[in-house]
């Protein structure tokens, strides 16, 4: 279970991480990105970021190529905005839980439908 130093540090990361895609970070390869969880690890040494992003499975990955292509800078400017001991490795992630919860929102209406095709 991650500790609240963790959690704090977490939710500074990604608070920190969508102003910088919103303000500086100008890459043509970031699509229309959103932070959505940042997990760290106890030591605050290691950085999960997870985001998701508008449109197909090229955009995603030509957003995670942007990101890691900016990871040095973010992480520059995050030892610099948070004033950690260690500057935390950050590690881009897509995030496929909406996918994920529209692919089951769509199989409970395909049961849905049967079940009232079978009733009549």
């Amino acid at each position: 279970m991650p500790s609240n130093r963790s959690k704090k540090v977490a939710t500074q990361i990604k608070n920190e991480i969508g102003n910088l895609l919103q303000t500086q970070i100008k890459d043509p390869l970031i699509g229309f990105v959103t932070i959505t969880n940042v997990q760290m690890s106890d030591d605050l040494r290691n950085a999960k970021v997870y985001f998701s992003v508008l449109g197909d499975s090229e955009n995603k990955e030509k957003s995670i190529q942007g990101l890691n292509r900016a990871r040095t800078y973010i992480q520059n400017e995050i030892g610099s905005r948070l004033g950690l001991r260690y500057v935390p490795i950050v590690n881009f992630y897509i995030d496929e839980t909406l996918e994920y919860q529209e692919h089951i929102n769509e199989l409970l209406k395909s049961l849905d439908s049967t079940d009232m095709a079978g009733e009549s």
